[in-house]
């Protein structure tokens, strides 16, 4: 694995893009829920150890980001191209479940979509290994927490357009439709 390092601007750029992305989806506006997450640049932290590029701190309710992580050699799709900006928008999946937690389990779309509730436990029948055709990324397989971040993440990177390579998957189209679904309840909270 290879050592990347971030800077305060490149973090900057990205958090602008994800926001961006999240205003054009009606997830975010001024004085929503997710309009108060931040994201705190960290140039003295090191996650090397453990590979995290950044993570949503639910005690804070802000999405960290240390300054030099390990390269994922794991199937997540992401280059040090475009890491940056998928992680946010990886994040900002955790952080609109954890924040938006009614929209998110009402009406059991969650559970029916992503095979359980959100959190650290894997759906039944998800293998790692064997994850192809079931979640978009063998991470996603690792967690139905995970599985809805990476969902969100491509999600909000193509705009809700499904991308051909996962269209005649039916147990990703169900996920897809379910942060559609996802998206429409949280947009339409109070603004």
């Amino acid at each position: 694995m290879s050592k990347i390092c971030t800077s305060y601007e490149q973090v900057s750029r990205a958090y602008n893009k994800v926001c961006k992305e999240l205003w054009n989806l009606g997830v975010l506006w001024e004085g929503s829920k997710l309009d108060k997450v931040q994201c705190i640049y960290d140039p003295l932290e090191w996650r090397g150890l453990i590979g995290w590029m950044g993570f949503y701190q639910y005690r804070d309710k802000s999405i960290h980001f240390p300054a030099v992580y390990n390269g994922l050699d794991w199937s997540l799709g992401w280059t040090d191209k475009n890491s940056t900006v998928d992680v946010l928008r990886h994040e900002f999946g955790h952080a609109l479940a954890h924040r938006y937690p009614q929209e998110l389990r009402g009406g059991d779309v969650f559970k029916k979509a992503f095979g359980g509730a959100y959190g650290t436990n894997r759906a039944k029948g998800t293998d790692p290994d064997e994850w192809e055709g079931r979640c978009v990324s063998g991470y996603a397989a690792t967690a139905t927490q995970e599985d809805f971040a990476e969902t969100f993440m491509l999600f909000v990177k193509h705009k809700g357009n499904i991308p051909a390579k996962f269209s005649k998957k039916p147990a990703i189209r169900k996920k897809w439709k379910a942060v559609a679904e996802i998206i429409r309840r949280v947009s339409r909270c109070s603004r």
